[in-house]
């Protein structure tokens, strides 16, 4: 076939240089006006849990504070009881390895503590209650004051996942009025469980194991699906 046959509209014109300015203006991305800064300027992104800043965003489900919150009150029995820790104990003994860890796993479960394909919070509850067996057995506890103990600890911990925004002042304040419940007898919703001395000495712990590691106990619970992460230098060109 002849070139001289073929008809011109079979090929592409290449774009004109005016074209080729207008095509660039399109694509080009919108630039804020210089002159006005402050629409220029960036803006805080709004993500992460944070116990300094309350944020309006974060009021609607499912981050909204439910309504019925739970009220300190005596919990002797309501969680562990004490032939539930005279079995607990029992299976450390008769399985020296792994007795402990499977007694409570399945505890945690049968309570409905938490559920059982979330493994960072259950072995997290499994090393606090270990942690708090020991405790215990430094101050000679008897298996009533270790169940009560767990059951105050895991009470607790159920407190904090109530609502997604727990500050750790009022799981805080929370605690201690449950330990007042259960080391005063005089109050009308008081049973004398602990002594004084041993009520500090417990809120010490609790401080020291659980308060203090709230950040870490949140991921542990709820999980990070977004992470921010601020690039304090300038980007080199």
């Amino acid at each position: 076939m002849n070139s001289s046959n073929v008809s011109k509209s079979s090929y592409l014109e290449p774009p004109t240089a005016e074209e080729l300015t207008k095509m660039k203006v399109v694509s080009a991305p919108e630039l804020p006006n210089p002159e006005d800064e402050e629409e220029a300027s960036f803006r805080p992104q709004l993500s992460a849990p944070s116990y300094l800043h309350h944020l309006r965003e974060n009021e609607s489900p499912p981050f909204s504070k439910p309504e019925l919150e739970p009220r300190p009150h005596i919990l002797t029995g309501t969680i562990m009881n004490e032939e539930e820790a005279v079995a607990m104990i029992a299976a450390a003994d008769a399985d020296k390895e792994n007795g402990l860890k499977k007694f409570i796993g399945n505890f945690l479960i049968e309570k409905n503590m938490v559920h059982n394909y979330a493994l960072p919070e259950k072995n997290f509850l499994i090393s606090l209650i270990m942690e708090t067996i020991d405790y215990a057995a430094q101050r000679d506890f008897d298996a009533f004051k270790l169940a009560v103990l767990i059951t105050i600890y895991l009470d607790s911990h159920l407190y904090f996942k109530w609502y997604y925004w727990q500050s750790p002042t009022t799981l805080w304040n929370y605690f201690k009025e449950v330990m007042i419940r259960h080391t005063i007898e005089d109050t009308p919703d008081g049973e004398e469980v602990f002594t004084a001395p041993e009520c500090y000495d417990i809120l010490t712990h609790f401080h020291s194991v659980y308060l203090a590691n709230m950040p870490l106990i949140h991921i542990i619970t709820f999980g990070t699906t977004r992470l921010k992460l601020i690039w304090p230098f300038k980007l080199s060109k």
